[in-house]
């Protein structure tokens, strides 16, 4: 079954940023030069700690900021439409998105 890291950042005041990764994919730094973007998807910001999908699914439902990296969690969204296909970005093959609450 598939692992996923997850991790919650809080600012000053209390807004909460669920940071979302494929676990296979935590200490990768991914780069796309041609549209200068890169990525490193560090254990500092998405976690270490690994989960099951619905743990982190519940996570997700009830935030209102989330950050996700990795083809299986991002499909996953999509396919839950919690994000749509259109609102991903590709970095070097790798699927990137974010949920914003303003």
């Amino acid at each position: 079954m598939p692992k996923f890291v997850m991790k919650v950042h809080e600012n000053y005041i209390g807004r909460k940023v669920v940071a979302v990764s494929d676990a296979d994919i935590v200490g990768q730094r991914i780069e796309d030069t041609d549209k200068g973007i890169e990525l490193t998807v560090s254990k500092d910001f998405y976690g270490d700690h690994e989960f099951e999908i619905k743990d982190v699914m519940e996570f997700i439902l009830h935030s209102e900021n989330v950050n996700v990296v990795g083809n299986r969690i991002v499909e996953t969204l999509v396919e839950n439409k919690l994000i749509d296909a259109k609102n991903v970005i590709m970095i070097a093959g790798i699927k990137h998105a974010q949920i914003y609450s303003i």
